[in-house]
């Protein structure tokens, strides 16, 4: 049984998630980085953080040693750094960031975290990078959030209330894609 590849990854990104660019050495003195929405809290006992990296990413050889690396948070203002560590820009730029323990940190984002590998997984096409946090740096900026594809700043809270009816909602979007068996 199989979804379509396009319809399932349409599916992944109507999901709005945070933004960040894990960003590490580049193994010439400089700094490497993607954009990655794939973050997700894993344990607080041990401080254990993820991120998913594709197979065929520059990022992964990079990562696929004991090199530490960090996981910067973008902020609502840091669209342009988004773009960029996506490959969505074709000029060359040299970010701000700083050198602590020797990893490469954006300066300006609402924060990092300093990860030290700590297990990897296979997850498909993608492999499923654990890190350890070995420190921290957060503020109480507003963050980017991308949803299908596009950035956005976060609105205004909502305050909980009761739904609608299903009948009251628009339908004129709803999308469903049954798994087909390949026999």
């Amino acid at each position: 049984m199989k979804i379509d590849p396009e319809e399932f990854r349409k599916g992944l990104r109507a999901f709005t998630t945070g933004v960040t660019v894990v960003s590490m050495p580049d193994g010439k003195g400089g700094m490497h980085g993607m954009t990655a929405s794939s973050f997700a809290a894993v344990s607080v006992s041990p401080q254990l953080v993820a991120v998913s990296i594709a197979k065929t990413a520059k990022s992964h050889a990079l990562l696929s040693g004991d090199n530490c690396y960090a996981i910067n948070i973008l902020g609502e203002h840091q669209g342009f750094h988004g773009h960029y560590f996506a490959n969505r820009m074709e000029e060359r730029w040299d970010p701000p960031h700083e050198w602590i323990d020797g990893t490469p940190i954006l300066t300006g984002t609402m924060g990092w975290f300093l990860c030290r590998r700590w297990a990897a997984y296979e997850g498909g096409d993608h492999t499923i990078l654990v890190g350890e946090a070995l420190k921290i740096h957060r503020t109480d900026d507003r963050p980017l959030v991308c949803n299908r594809g596009v950035f956005y700043s976060l609105g205004e809270p909502v305050e909980p209330g009761k739904p609608e009816p299903q009948s009251a909602r628009s339908s004129r979007h709803l999308h469903t894609e049954n798994a087909t068996s390949s026999d």
